[in-house]
């Protein structure tokens, strides 16, 4: 059996560098907790909580003098003048695209544009894009959702980084018709792309494909979305323990692709326990 690692899958720059600036403030001892999960991948969180990083969703659980670290989502601008108000230091670990996004939606709201975001309502990132509008912006998730909103002549489409581009397409071509004026500003992290694309031709190329990562991962859930559409035995596991032997029984070529927020460690893992399967299948 046959083992093809996608390279662009793990780790993305938003997330390593969170992790860094993470690392570097607990052994400067001055990290007391997140706002909310800093990535989503559970033996990451379960890691930092071992180091003593709580995982906190608002301000007001923290004391004055704690330090606060804003995930790689980002978060409403309301939450450090609150941490300034409280006398909690903040150590802001926004992902610079998502960042990005967020200063787009601004701006094009600040210019009167009628502001979508694509993205999905309940992520922390779209809602993060979101209210810095201050609420004015509207989270869709595609064409399907424009019959529910009052269309401007004006209208801007800003999107959550980790969103596919067929789906940024849908909703330009859903739009055309409809507007008078539309700008798109592409705020996809290309890094998001990239691995989608790398994925979705491996998955054509292989007998089974296994994603690796956090559940409740949008990226990793799109990548196991995006592979499963070209290749029926596609798998989403969070650990390495939740891999079947019976899910490459007979198989070839197995791929495997991570989400953004999946540690090098667990793909490794991942590996090594179907190169055991393949090891134990010749002997």
């Amino acid at each position: 059996m046959e083992i093809l690692i996608v390279k662009e899958g793990g780790f993305c720059f938003g997330v390593r560098r969170a992790l860094d600036m993470a690392r570097q403030a607990i052994e400067e001892k001055r990290l007391s907790a997140t706002l909310g999960p800093l990535i989503h991948n559970p033996q990451v969180v379960e890691e930092l909580q071992q180091q003593g990083v709580r995982v906190t969703e608002q301000v007001s659980d923290l004391q004055p003098g704690e330090t606060l670290m804003i995930r790689t989502h980002g978060c409403s601008p309301e939450v450090p003048q609150q941490a300034r108000e409280r006398g909690v230091e903040i150590i802001d670990a926004t992902c610079p695209f998502v960042a990005r996004a967020q200063r787009e939606a601004q701006r094009l709201c600040d210019d009167s544009w009628q502001v979508l975001v694509l993205g999905e309502p309940e992520h922390p990132e779209a809602r993060s894009i979101r209210e810095h509008t201050g609420g004015r912006a509207t989270i869709v998730e595609g064409p399907q959702d424009l019959d529910g909103v009052d269309i401007k002549d004006k209208v801007a489409v800003v999107c959550q980084t980790t969103q596919r581009l067929d789906n940024l397409n849908a909703l330009v071509s859903a739009l055309l018709p409809r507007v008078r004026l539309l700008t798109v500003s592409n705020t996809i992290c290309d890094a998001t792309t990239q691995r989608q694309e790398a994925s979705l031709g491996a998955a054509k190329e292989v007998d089974v494909m296994i994603v690796v990562g956090g559940y409740h991962s949008a990226n990793t859930t799109r990548l196991a979305q995006i592979c499963s559409e070209v290749n029926s035995r596609t798998h989403h596991i969070e650990r390495v323990e939740e891999l079947e032997r019976e899910w490459v029984a007979g198989a070839d070529k197995v791929g495997i692709t991570a989400g953004a927020s999946t540690p090098d460690s667990a793909i490794a893992g991942v590996h090594a326990a179907l190169e055991q399967i393949a090891e134990e299948e010749r002997s």
